[in-house]
């Protein structure tokens, strides 16, 4: 299994069912965009293959990309040609996977509620408001919960953080979302929410696991037997 392309075409499947679901998507065969109102995601514009500097200029000139974010996994040529267009780099994330094992990932003392009705979405998105700093709409979060687990982690009454498991495949799992809200950081919380997704994921069938890593959430993920697979740099307008 290409693990690489898996992880792209898992991260861009959850970009376009957001879309889809509550907001615009629109897909052909050199770019896909996918944009939700009210909300700071997914608002992506990404390339089908590397474009050309017309084509760039084309895409650019009929769409208003203001607030989106272009993501790039590809070649130094799209890079490139963004730059020269005033883009600038937001962030670089890393593309990892894991081949999931027969042993249980430790979970602590975190327990755990799976997002099925509005309350529960509406907690969801204000804690990952709080961990992430930008905004995931509750709405896109009750269109998409019958395709997509939302995980809430509670230490004791207190809800601590969210995580994401999205299975668009049957052998992989793509994890998202894994974060901890900063009242309840350095706790070992992030880790986990993570083993809670793993064992899930395990429990629904999939073998192996990808997922899109900050370089401050690298070492955990490393730790735990993840492998570094490719570079994702997301660029935006300056």
């Amino acid at each position: 299994m290409d693990l690489t392309r898996e992880n792209i075409r898992n991260l861009t499947n959850l970009w376009s069912l957001a879309g889809r679901a509550n907001g615009q998507f629109y897909s052909n065969d050199d770019y896909a965009i996918s944009t939700v109102a009210a909300s700071e995601w997914p608002n992506k514009l990404w390339f089908h293959r590397p474009p050309s500097r017309k084509k760039l200029e084309e895409i650019l000139d009929r769409t208003n990309i203001a607030g989106f974010t272009i993501p790039v996994w590809q070649t130094n040529v799209t890079e490139k040609l963004l730059l020269s267009q005033n883009f600038i780099l937001k962030n670089e994330l890393t593309g990892m996977s894991i081949q999931l094992k027969d042993n249980h990932y430790h979970t602590g003392e975190l327990s755990f509620q799976k997002v099925t009705d509005t309350g529960t979405a509406a907690l969801w998105s204000c804690l990952f408001l709080k961990a992430f700093g930008y905004c995931i709409s509750p709405e896109t979060v009750v269109l998409t919960m019958n395709r997509v687990d939302y995980l809430i982690g509670y230490h004791g009454s207190q809800s601590i953080g969210t995580a994401v498991l999205f299975r668009d495949t049957p052998n992989l799992a793509g994890i998202h979302s894994i974060g901890v809200v900063p009242d309840h950081r350095r706790k070992g919380y992030a880790g986990d929410l993570l083993n809670h997704v793993l064992n899930l994921a395990k429990q629904q069938g999939a073998i192996y696991a990808t997922l899109q890593a900050s370089q401050m959430a690298k070492g955990l993920y490393l730790k735990t037997g993840f492998r570094e697979d490719f570079l994702l740099k997301n660029f935006v307008k300056h």
